[in-house]
C-alpha cells in the first residue's frame, strides 16, 4: 500500500494559474478505489476532496481555485516598504488512498509546503515560469517583479511613487537597500545603505520622497539639485542581490497637469506610468424622471397653469470620465503599458500633491501593439471612469 506524489508546483507560483499535483497509488485495482485530498492553507485544513484515477494508476489535483480565494490585494500606500505576505499563502496537500467494501482511507503521502502569490500569467509566461530569478537567495543577480523593458529609461518625478517587488523565500536576515545618485556625467554625488525588513514577499516604494522618508542620509535636495539618475539594489549578502535598477529623474517642465496611474501587474506588484499631455475631464449625466397629470386643483377649479410642467425630473446622477494622453514613447514602453494597464483588475490614480490614491476603471476594451516602423511617433490614449458618482438632491 503506497501513495506517491510525482509532480508539485514550484516553491512559489502564481495562484491565477494551475497549481497542479499528480500522484498515483499501487492499489487502484481495489474495490471502490478513490483518492482523498486534504488541502492545508497557512497550516490549517481548508477543505477535503475526492478524486478518482484518471490515467492508469495516476490522478491529479489543482489547488489554484482554492488558493486564489484566500489571497488579498495590497492597499497601495506612499510608505517606502510594506510586507506583501498578505498576497501570499502557504499550502500543502495530503493524498490518501481509499478503498474496500466499505471503503476506508488507507496509506497517504504529504506534499512539500509551497507558496502561492496573487498573480496571474499568460500561458507562455506561465509554462516558462521560474520564481528563482526574482529571489536573491536563489539567483545571484535577481530581478524585480516587473516587465518594464530594461532597454528603456524608467522615469520618476521627485514627488511621485514608483513600486518594485521581489521574493525572499528563505527570509534571510540582514537585507539592506543600497542606493547611489549620479549626475549627468555618471559621477556618484551621494548615496546610502540601510536595513530592510526580511520578508518572503516585499514591495518597495522607490520614489525619491519615499526613499528620503526612511534614509538617515539622503534629502530631497540630493535628488533635486544635480541628480540625473539613481541606481539601487537589494543586498542579501554573499554577493547576492536584486537589481540593480536605474530610475531617471523626471525634471522636465510640464505644459499640462500630469496624471500618474498605478496598476496591479501580473506579479501582484504595482506598476506605474505618468500621462503628461493634456487630459480631458468629462461627465455623463443621467436624468431620472416621470410624467405627471396635466393640470392642478386651484381652490374650487381645475386649471392648467403654464408653470406646472408635465415631464418632471426628480433626481440626476453624474459619472465622471477622464481621457489621458501619454507623451511620445518608445514602442517597447507602449507595448508594456497597454498590456499591463488594460488587463489589470485594479488601477489607482495618484492624487497630485497628496498621499491619497483614487480607484478608477480603465474602459478601453482593446489595444494594439504599436511599432515605430508602422505608426511613426507613438502615443497612447486611455479613458478611465471615476468610481465615485454624484447624485443630486431630490426634486
Amino acid at each position: 500500500m503506497a501513495v506517491t506524489i510525482y509532480d508539485e508546483p514550484q516553491a512559489i507560483s502564481p495562484a491565477g494559474n494551475p497549481l497542479m499535483f499528480t500522484f498515483s497509488s499501487d492499489q487502484t485495482g481495489q474495490d471502490n478505489f478513490s483518492f482523498i485530498i486534504e488541502v492545508f492553507v497557512n497550516a490549517a485544513l481548508h477543505s477535503t476532496h475526492q478524486v478518482f484515477r484518471q490515467f492508469g494508476t495516476l490522478s491529479k489535483f489543482d489547488c489554484s481555485g482554492i488558493l486564489a480565494s484566500t489571497l488579498l490585494n495590497l492597499d497601495i500606500t506612499t510608505d517606502f516598504e510594506f510586507d506583501a505576505t498578505n498576497s501570499m499563502s502557504t499550502y500543502a496537500i495530503v493524498v490518501y488512498e481509499k478503498y474496500g467494501n466499505p471503503a476506508i482511507t488507507q496509506a497517504s503521502a504529504t506534499s512539500s509546503t509551497l507558496k502561492a502569490f496573487n498573480g496571474a500569467l499568460r500561458h507562455i509566461d506561465w509554462i516558462n515560469w521560474d520564481y528563482t530569478i526574482y529571489d536573491p537567495n536563489q539567483t545571484q543577480d535577481a530581478v524585480f517583479l516587473t516587465d518594464f523593458p530594461t532597454s528603456q529609461k524608467a522615469f520618476c518625478g521627485i514627488e511621485e511613487n514608483f513600486y518594485l517587488g521581489y521574493f525572499e523565500e528563505s527570509g534571510i536576515a540582514g537585507v539592506s537597500f543600497v542606493i547611489d545618485l549620479y549626475d549627468i556625467n555618471g559621477v556618484v554625488t551621494s548615496g546610502d545603505s540601510f536595513a530592510l525588513t526580511s520578508t518572503e514577499f516585499n514591495i518597495l516604494n522607490v520614489g525619491p520622497t519615499a526613499i528620503v522618508s526612511v534614509s538617515p542620509v539622503l534629502t530631497l535636495v540630493d535628488f533635486s539639485s544635480d541628480c540625473y539618475y539613481y541606481e539601487f539594489k537589494v543586498d542579501v549578502g554573499g554577493n547576492s542581490q536584486v537589481g540593480p535598477f536605474r530610475i531617471y529623474m523626471d525634471t522636465e517642465c510640464k505644459r499640462y497637469e500630469t496624471r500618474r496611474l498605478h496598476w496591479l501587474n501580473k506579479y501582484g506588484v504595482w506598476d506605474s506610468f505618468t500621462f503628461s499631455l493634456v487630459s480631458i475631464d468629462s461627465s455623463t449625466v443621467q436624468s431620472n424622471g416621470y410624467i405627471r397629470e396635466k393640470g392642478i386643483w386651484d381652490g374650487t377649479s381645475y386649471i392648467y397653469p403654464y408653470y406646472q410642467g408635465e415631464k418632471t425630473t426628480f433626481a440626476k446622477t453624474s459619472t465622471d470620465q477622464l481621457v489621458l494622453n501619454s507623451d511620445y514613447i518608445k514602442q517597447d514602453v507602449q507595448q508594456w503599458l497597454v498590456r499591463g494597464l488594460y488587463e489589470s483588475p485594479v488601477v489607482y490614480l495618484e492624487v497630485e500633491d497628496s498621499t491619497e490614491f483614487e480607484p478608477v476603471n480603465v474602459t478601453n476594451s482593446s489595444y494594439q501593439f504599436k511599432t515605430r516602423r508602422r505608426d511613426g511617433l507613438i502615443q497612447e490614449q486611455i479613458t478611465i471612469d471615476r468610481t465615485y458618482t454624484y447624485t443630486s438632491q431630490l426634486n
